[in-house]
């Protein structure tokens, strides 16, 4: 597939989220019922100059007596097919997708939501979305396709917390665009304590994901692609490195 192909692909895609968004903007009142967090990639655009394409659109919500998810599938867009669902104590979880026709390829549309809890590949990988989560919540105006659309997004060091702990390489690249942009989150300590139960897991991934790859010598080049600008430097690199290694030093002393 040629580029111009791959990134018309791409925005077909963003054509369908920015629809499916708006039409559970709708329909859940402006995400007021059931409260519901855009987390992800498109929460990124609410906190930093540039935007990615990203091949999901992920949303938290906090548990209730009973399943939010539930309702959620009543109010799908049409179309959509429940992928996988998981009901598990504290946590639930719904993967619904849908296939849109691009040239002769269908483009995989996907939607996540996580009730209760945000989990990542290992068991340790857990954050709670608890009641200050959903309540400190912000409202933003981003960018998707040639329309602006609000969504809710999660408070700052909510969102730095989460993107910490998932530390998958785009989520390393988001993380230097962060700091580069807003620098490390005040109040961040007392957040780690309240929403993971196991919270030496977010000074590891900062030691043995994030720092390593920040420091390879082809980060910028990545850092810049996956932005898809030049604006990104070596110093904008080493400020954020200088930021997260004065960060590991102070929260061990």
């Amino acid at each position: 597939m040629s580029l111009s192909s791959a990134i018309e692909m791409m925005k077909k895609r963003e054509q369908e989220i920015q629809r499916t968004i708006l039409h559970l903007s709708e329909k859940t009142k402006s995400f007021t019922n059931p409260e519901l967090i855009v987390i992800g990639g498109y929460a990124l655009r609410a906190f930093v100059s540039f935007s990615r394409f990203t091949r999901d659109c992920d949303f938290a919500l906090k548990k209730k007596n009973g399943w939010n998810i539930d309702e959620l599938k009543i109010i799908l867009p049409e179309d959509y097919s429940i992928e996988e669902e998981e009901k598990r104590g504290s946590y639930g979880f719904l993967r619904c997708v849908k296939f849109v026709k691009y040239d002769k390829t269908r483009v995989k549309v996907s939607l996540d939501f996580m009730e209760g809890e945000i989990r990542g590949r290992k068991t340790n990988e857990i954050i709670l979305i608890d009641e200050l989560m959903v309540k400190g919540r912000r409202f933003f105006s981003i960018q998707i396709v040639d329309q602006a659309v609000t969504i809710a997004v999660p408070d700052y060091p909510d969102y730095f917390i989460m993107k910490v702990v998932s530390s998958r390489a785009s989520d390393i690249r988001d993380i230097a665009s962060l700091i580069h942009k807003n620098g490390i989150p005040l109040g961040l300590e007392k957040r780690i304590k309240q929403i993971l139960p196991n919270p030496e897991i977010f000074k590891s991934k900062i030691k043995e994901r994030i720092l390593p790859e920040i420091r390879r010598a082809t980060f910028v080049d990545s850092w810049r692609g996956i932005f898809g600008t030049t604006k990104y430097t070596e110093e904008h690199k080493r400020k954020v490195l200088e930021q997260l290694e004065g960060y590991i030093e102070v929260a061990e002393k």
